[in-house]
């Protein structure tokens, strides 16, 4: 009797303590397999740029976490790309899991095996914890390449963002020296046509104005104003700060700035004096001085000599034959 009961005793101290070291065990295994995601989720921040680096890391933390570490072996595929562990050997004791892109297709697999057999006959070679793992590897793969995909995009949108806006600064500048040719171009070919005038047609108008009178005396007048206008920025000025202004406002406008008289622009251009006033009127409107105390006459000259001054330049001849 006292034998049977030391017999039972020794028998529930035998398994519990089985029971505790299976207790033990399958902590350890859940800390190995802690200890592998949680370096998963390192080495995705270590290496966000770079992921050859992060899929080697991903092999080289697997073996650790299952259950006969010293046989295990395993590769990662991606793409064309194939990542191994250390004494990596295919054998017929495999566990696998697929890596997916956002849309769910498959671009890749890892891949656990054992090298040889290290369990009793019929049993399954990889715990059912084990099987889990490698499915959450393979999910929290495949979400770290998606992040690293879109990070890497955002980056080379941004890279080519810095190179267009580089190209349109260097257009800019090629643009603005251009522009600054042609403005040179402009003001030369603007002065020789004024240097011309002044030397070679100028002296004749003059001797001209001279020898004729009356209507005749007034055209040619005209023409001398005229010829001075077409050298000088005034009309262009005119014409590109006032665009509401017709073509024959601007003749008006020219004119009245040579202080010819509403009966003198009539006649010369055989219309009615009511409609020159009627081109006054609206001159005045489109230069904004109605119902304004400003007299036309004087507010065109002043900005005829604006526009001179900024030229540098004067039209009176050279010389003249006139006596």
């Amino acid at each position: 009797m006292a034998n049977n009961k030391a017999r039972q005793s020794r028998t529930t101290a035998d398994d519990n303590t089985h029971q505790g070291s299976s207790i033990q065990l399958a902590l350890r295994e859940r800390v190995k397999e802690l200890n592998c995601l949680y370096t998963i989720s390192r080495l995705q921040d270590v290496h966000f740029r770079q992921i050859g680096a992060f899929l080697q890391g991903v092999v080289d933390c697997l073996p650790p976490a299952w259950q006969y570490p010293e046989v295990t072996c395993a590769r990662l595929c991606y793409g064309d790309a194939e990542y191994c562990s250390a004494e990596f050997a295919e054998s017929p004791w495999r566990l696998s899991a697929n890596i997916h892109d956002s849309n769910g297709d498959p671009i890749g697999c890892i891949e656990a095996y054992y090298r040889k057999a290290v369990w009793g006959i019929g049993e399954d070679p990889f715990l059912p914890e084990e099987h889990t793992l490698i499915r959450d590897v393979a999910d929290r793969v495949s979400r770290a390449l998606k992040h690293m995909k879109a990070e890497s995009e955002l980056r080379q949108a941004h890279l080519e963002l810095e190179r267009e806006h580089k190209a349109l600064q260097e257009v800019n500048i090629a643009l603005r020296s251009v522009m600054s040719r042609l403005e040179e171009d402009k003001r030369s070919i603007q002065a020789n046509i004024l240097s011309n005038i002044r030397k070679i047609l100028m002296p004749m108008v003059f001797e001209l104005e001279l020898e004729v009178s009356g209507r005749q005396r007034s055209l040619v007048t005209l023409l001398r104003q005229n010829l001075h206008d077409i050298a000088s920025p005034f009309l262009t000025e005119l014409t590109q700060d006032h665009t509401s202004l017709s073509p024959t406002e601007i003749t008006v406008c020219a004119m009245i700035r040579n202080g010819m008289s509403t009966k003198e622009i009539a006649r010369l251009r055989c219309i009615s004096v009511a409609t020159v006033r009627r081109h006054r009127e609206n001159i005045r409107r489109k230069l904004g001085l109605r119902n304004r105390k400003v007299n036309l006459v004087s507010h065109l000259q002043s900005m005829a000599s604006a526009s001179l001054s900024d030229q540098g330049g004067s039209f009176a001849p050279e010389h003249s034959t006139a006596t």
